[in-house]
């Protein structure tokens, strides 16, 4: 029995977007008020948005004080396909981490301020241009964490409460930082300043991944014994290219064989297990147990049955 399954369409497409970059921070910004575009990445390192970046406003603020960056940024809530789920907020439990010390976050899902979505993604129910309420979310943040933010370094995790139902692990980027309203610090001189609209195209590479798993079409455990328990080893087979994520492989603990209105109960130790990096040839084996006193209690016959394995792949 083979399985075989390439990611597509919409779900791929929400876990491989392309980065978007801003405008670098010019030079040290002033105390005061900010906005910029922020962005949430794959753990992984690779640059790329991660598949829940989409659910998040592109827009930020970020006010400044000699020593503080709040970073204030907004979620969809509810999210348009989920809208029955996150009751208590889309996102919880959320971290940030700059040079080891972590940075918790103060969730707003009273006020709901709707803000504008530029991101299509079908996953959620969301297209770009929808106006949408949202979830605040506020960190209180160290004045130096904007070179960091800038580079797109600093990591955050958070409890996504939809969909999901787990905690992930995000880089968090702000670009582009703009002073509200051109204010200008107490004292300084007044400047001049011309924006130059930069355009660039980045080819989009999706790399998909595709993996196979052959589980035995059957397994014959011959005659039963009724003096020792029955065992039998069976083998799974793995091979996956592209992973870039976790296979995992279960099977039910117990089962149960028939012979007409008997049955015949068995075991297997197979449990739930994981592949984590491309491999051309994986063998993983459970066991199938039947014990010898179920054997000595069960009607004479030949009995048959059968164990469902479940084969699933979440992306990093």
């Amino acid at each position: 029995m083979r399985f075989r399954k390439v990611l597509s369409g919409a779900l791929a497409a929400a876990m491989m977007t392309t980065m978007m970059c801003g405008t670098a921070f010019a030079a040290e910004p002033a105390n005061g008020s900010y906005t910029g575009e922020i962005h949430f990445l794959n753990a992984n390192g690779s640059g790329n948005t991660s598949m829940c970046d989409p659910i998040f406003v592109h827009e930020a603020e970020i006010e400044l004080t000699a020593d503080t960056a709040e970073l204030t940024f907004y979620v969809a809530y509810p999210i348009p396909a989920f809208a029955d789920q996150g009751a208590d907020g889309t996102i919880k439990d959320v971290v940030f981490t700059v040079d080891g010390t972590e940075y918790t976050a103060e969730s707003d899902i009273t006020t709901k301020p709707e803000k504008e979505f530029d991101t299509d993604a079908a996953l959620f129910g969301i297209s770009a241009g929808d106006s949408l309420p949202t979830q605040v979310l506020t960190v209180e943040l160290p004045r130096d964490v904007l070179d960091d933010l800038e580079a797109g370094t600093v990591s955050a995790s958070a409890y996504v409460n939809v969909f999901m139902n787990m905690t992930q692990n995000f880089f968090v980027s702000v670009t582009d930082l703009q002073a509200e309203g051109g204010a200008q610090e107490p004292g300084e001189d007044a400047q001049n300043t011309q924006d130059m609209q930069i355009t660039a195209d980045v080819e989009e590479v999706i790399s998909e991944p595709e993996y196979t798993v052959t589980v035995p079409s059957s397994v014959e455990m011959g005659t039963l014994s009724a003096e020792r328990n029955n065992v039998s080893t069976y083998p799974v087979d793995v091979k996956a290219e592209n992973l870039d994520g976790t296979l995992t492989i279960s099977a039910p603990e117990s089962g149960s064989l028939s012979n007409g209105g008997s049955t015949l109960a068995f075991a297997n130790s197979f449990g739930s297990q994981k592949v984590t990096e491309d491999t051309a040839g994986t063998k993983l084996s459970g066991q199938l147990t039947v014990t010898a006193e179920d054997v000595a209690a069960a009607a004479a016959g030949n009995y048959t049955g059968t164990t469902t394995f479940t084969i699933s792949y979440a992306a990093d």
